[in-house]
């Protein structure tokens, strides 16, 4: 059980890469804090399947987009376990729209919620974790963060911020024992990606195949275990192959 009795907050955990990571640190021990931005019948689902594993797991809705609304999540879980352990900023928003046409209004929600956020929610957690003698944190990235693709000037942008305030945060963050690393999947089959698409990368994965989230929840569950605790500021690409010749394969993905 390589986290009994640690408190992991994973932002998106009602589906998808964030769910199957709840559900992993959950099966290992840990309380996890089960969030998505509303109430939702996704939201209760995952919650009620990570409670089954780890009964004193608590779920808390917040839109990540309002910076107060952070706050208050972060107050509920100091008053309620008294520290945080391991954050793991795996919430995303990804829309895609040409950039001659990208509003303004877009720009500013996907920057909020895929770059603020993190930022907020780190803040508020390494604060946590100074007091305790350390902890975690762990950056959800996109394979896009170095790869352009058209459409999504935003979200590439917001997605390269992260992986620079992962490193930054590394840097001022390894004197309190906390440790900051970053994960770069590629094709992963979740509902982000519809099942046309999926079959599109099979032609770019040299593994000839997408990635399922549990393969994502490992790497990120390895980076928040103490056998990484002389890991930091690092970025692991876990996509199959897909970056080896993303360009040259299939420029349209």
């Amino acid at each position: 059980m390589r986290f009994a009795e640690k408190v992991v907050l994973v932002t998106g955990s009602s589906r998808g890469i964030g769910r199957e990571t709840a559900f992993r640190f959950a099966s290992e021990g840990a309380h996890v804090i089960v969030h998505g931005h509303a109430e939702s019948e996704k939201l209760e689902q995952a919650f009620n399947q990570v409670k089954q594993l780890s009964p004193n797991s608590l779920k808390l809705p917040c839109e990540l987009g309002d910076a107060d609304a952070i706050r208050e999540m972060f107050r509920i879980i100091e008053a309620h376990f008294g520290r945080l352990d391991i954050l793991v900023n795996n919430a995303v928003v990804q829309n895609g729209y040409p950039f001659l046409e990208l509003p303004e209004k877009e720009w500013d929600r996907i920057f909020a919620v895929n770059l603020k956020a993190p930022f907020i929610s780190s803040q508020l957690a390494a604060k946590m974790m100074v007091k305790q003698g350390g902890g975690k944190i762990i950056n959800i990235g996109s394979v896009h963060e170095f790869q352009t693709k058209r459409n999504f000037a935003h979200y590439s942008t917001s997605k390269g911020g992260l992986l620079m305030l992962t490193k930054n945060m590394a840097l001022e963050l390894a004197q309190y024992n906390i440790q900051v690393n970053h994960v770069t999947p590629g094709a992963i089959a979740t509902d982000l990606t519809d099942p046309a698409r999926q079959q599109q990368f099979l032609t770019a994965v040299p593994a000839a195949r997408v990635g399922q989230p549990p393969e994502i929840a490992a790497m990120i569950c390895f980076l928040a275990s103490d056998e990484a605790n002389y890991i930091t500021g690092a970025s692991f690409v876990v996509d199959g192959g897909l970056t080896l010749g993303f360009c040259a394969s299939r420029p349209d993905l």
